[in-house]
Order: structure tokens, then sequence, then C-alpha cells
């Protein structure tokens, strides 16, 4: 009997010291960049106003757990920072539907700042909830709305019912139309006609793909962009297909009908997209998951994705990719749109517990990522820059593109703890060029997770 107990202890202890070693082995192999060391500020951020939405109804946590840890008096919110880059911007808090349940594309805005657009795909949830028994993306309760916010006041001053899980919004130039990525099967895309920002009634269009068979996970659209020109629109399908749909449009300019071109497979995880400034490349960001929920703990690191796409060329294909770091869910191009800012989550969304042992955990990352606009051609400028948050997914230059600002949704190991922005110098040293985070927040309620700048 002693043998026997000599033998399992032996065997435990053999299995503890290998599940030991395997871990060590796995934070040196997926490593993940450190928390960098924090700069006085040297520049004020130069804008006139951030817009940042806010998502009151779960902690970051529940995407892993479902968990959502409620705050009794939360409310969804568009927040507004006046003049940022002063000593004491002016902040303002408006009731707004949002949902953080999605990838950042739930606000966009008109040309001069005056007009929010902004949709939520999930209702609010009761804050006696404390959990749900699936994960969130399949209980979350879900909505089809628009509002449309004056920005001056952030009032809501018209709402309107779109298709099934509207998932991005982008205004088309000129400002006549709303195009919103529908993530169903029976109606991919809607375009909402604007009459002096007031939105009229919505045309849905159901797209035929060539070569594609429709995908019953993740359905239907998941982000979509309209081209420079409004012929046409980037489309990211099922998270994992780019096609090109080219539109027939009334006399007005409008949309009154879609067709679609054979999608091009990725062979990744596609989360939000992007047209260069002359609209010959779309960029797409691969966070490198897939459907099952573990696929966004054992992923490694993401890219940018530069496709050769565009309404005015036949021309098909990946022109460019560059890799970041874990998990790219938001992107943002410089106002020359020469650059590009990724913000890369990494595994912070993870909860405590046996998750919490795992790398990429502890801290965020941003990366840099430079765009040739004639080729399509993307490098990444120097390796990713950690920093202190959880579930940051999106990123803002400031006029000058000398400055970032990213919206973290909450503090490390607090699921009710308050969010903020962070903010964040781009320097030049020994001619590349390297983020560097600045010791100066603007916090906010828990739930940031779409962020617009007006300048």
């Amino acid at each position: 009997m002693k043998r026997l107990f000599k033998w399992i202890a032996g065997a435990l202890a053999g299995l503890l010291l290998a599940a030991g070693l395997a871990l060590a082995g796995w934070h040196v192999i997926d490593d993940s960049p450190p928390i960098a060391q924090l700069k006085d500020e040297a520049s004020p951020f130069d804008a006139d106003a951030l817009f940042v939405l806010v998502d009151a109804d779960m902690a970051a946590t529940a995407y892993a757990d479902a968990i959502l840890h409620p705050i009794s008096d939360a409310k969804d919110l568009l927040i507004t920072l006046e003049s940022p880059g002063g000593q004491s911007p002016a902040i303002r808090k408006s009731e707004v539907p949002n949902t953080v349940m999605g990838w950042p594309g739930s606000m966009t805005a008109s040309k001069d700042g005056t007009l929010l657009f902004i949709i939520s795909a999930r209702k609010a949830v009761d804050r006696g909830v404390q959990a749900f028994e699936n994960r969130v993306q399949e209980d979350m309760p879900r909505a089809r709305l628009l509002s449309v916010v004056d920005a001056q006041s952030g009032q809501i001053i018209a709402q309107a019912e779109t298709c099934d899980s509207p998932l991005s919004a982008d205004l088309a130039p000129g400002e006549k139309w709303l195009l919103i990525a529908c993530g169903n099967n029976e109606a991919q895309l809607q375009v909402i006609p604007l009459e002096e920002g007031q939105p009229s009634k919505p045309r849905s269009f159901s797209l035929d793909v060539p070569d594609y068979e429709l995908a019953a996970a993740e359905p239907g659209a998941r982000f979509a962009s309209v081209h420079p020109s409004s012929k046409a629109a980037g489309v990211i399908l099922h998270n994992r297909y780019v096609t090109l749909v080219r539109f027939e449009v009334d006399e007005e300019g409008i949309p009154i009908a879609a067709s679609a071109e054979a999608p091009m497979n990725s062979e990744g995880w596609l989360s939000m997209s992007r047209w260069t400034r002359s609209g010959g490349h779309f960029i797409v960001a691969d966070v490198a998951w897939g459907p099952a929920p573990t696929d966004a703990l054992f992923n490694g690191k993401g890219r940018l994705i530069s496709y050769a796409l565009s309404p005015e060329n036949d021309t098909r294909g990946i022109a460019s990719e560059a890799v970041v770091s874990k998990s790219p869910e938001g992107f943002e191009f410089n106002r020359t749109g020469d650059l590009i800012a990724v913000v890369n989550m990494e595994r912070t969304a993870l909860p405590g517990g046996p998750l919490g042992l795992a790398p990429g955990r502890k801290a965020s990352s941003l990366s840099l990522v430079s765009v040739n606009d004639t080729s399509g051609a993307l490098e990444t400028q120097g390796p990713p820059v950690g920093f202190r948050g959880v579930l940051p997914e999106d990123v803002a230059f400031d006029a000058d593109g000398d400055q970032l600002a990213v919206v973290v949704f909450q503090d490390h190991e607090k699921p009710r703890s308050d969010g903020w922005i962070a903010y964040f110098d781009i320097v030049r040293e020994g001619g590349a060029l390297k983020v560097v985070p600045l010791d100066k927040t603007t916090p906010l309620p828990r739930g940031g997770h779409d962020l617009h700048v007006r300048y």
C-alpha cells in the first residue's frame, strides 16, 4: 500500500512538473509585449472633440465566462470630450443605445462632425441578470436600431429600425446614404437614404455571391466599407471572406441594386476594414481567431492584409501583409493616409482562475504599420508596444498625426472598474517610428469601445 501511495504521489508530482514546464514554455514561445514605461506628456492631443461609445451591459471578461458583473446604475452612453488636448476638457454624457458586441464600427459621422450615426445590434440587459447560461454572443438580447445624434448637444434627433443584426455603419461620400453590414444570410447589406441627416425608408440587398456557400455560423456581412467613389463597397462575409460589391444607383446617387464578385478567402478571422486614400486597396485586420470559444485563447499573432480591390479595375488578390500582435480588433489611418495605428487587445479579456495563467492577459499593445497608397504595400514599424488596460478596441490619430488616443474598456482584475482613454506619442528614433505611452489618461465609465475624432 505504501508503495502504491508513493507511486501515486510521484505520478502527481510528475504531472504538476510537466504542467508547470508546459505553462512556462507557452509563455516563452507565445510571448506578449510588456507594459512600456510611461513618459511625461510632451504635447496636447490636437483635436476639436473625441466621441466615445460606452456599453453598460457587461464586463469585458463576459466574452470568456458569460458573467456580466452588472453595475446597477450604469447606462449606455455617448461621451463627448470637447478640446481633449486642453488642461480640463469639457465632458458631456448622453444616453444613446449601443453595444460592444461586434467589431469597432458602431459609429460613423458626417464630415463636419455635426451628426453621429450609431447602430446597436443588442438590447440593454436588466441589471438583475448576473450571468448567461450560454455564451454572451448567444444569449444577449438582439436589437436593430439606428440612432442619429446631434454632436453639439448629444441629443438623439432621429431613430430608425435597421436590418437584423446591424454590425457596422459607414457614411457614403456625399453623405446621402448610410451603409449597414447585416449579420444575417437573408439581406447582408442595407442602405439607409438620408435627407439632411434624417433616415428614410431603408433598402435591403440580398447578395448572390458567386462560388460561395452561405455559412450558418457567424452569418452574413460582418463589416462593410463604402469605396471612395461611392460606386461600390468592400464587404467582409462570415469573418473569413472579402468581396467587392458594386452598386447600381438612382438619380440621387443612392444604391438601388447590388452585385457581388466572387469572394477571396483570407484563411484568417477578419474584424474591420478601411479603404486606402486612393481607393486602390482594401485593408482588413485578421485577429487570427476562429468560431470556437478557445480560438481566442490559442491564437497566434494577427496581421493587416492589403487586398488589391477596386471597382476601377479587375486586379484581385492579396497585395501585402504585415504582422502585428495578438487580436488586432481595431485600426485607423492618419489623415495623410500613409500610417496605420493598430490596437491589439492581446488576451486581456480573459478572466482570472485557470484562464488567468494564459500569456497575453496582462497587457494590451499598439502597432504602427506604414502604407504605400499606390502599391498597397504594408510594413510594420518596430515591435508592438505594451500598455495597461483590458479590451482596447479602437484608436484615433490627432490632427498632426503625432499622437494617438485609445479607448480602454476596464482595468485588469477589476470587472466593475472604470475605463479610460490612454494617450500615446509617435516619435522617430534612429529613422524608425515608435509609439511611446504617455502619463495621461481621461477617465470613463466601464464599457468604452468605439472612438471617433473630430478635427
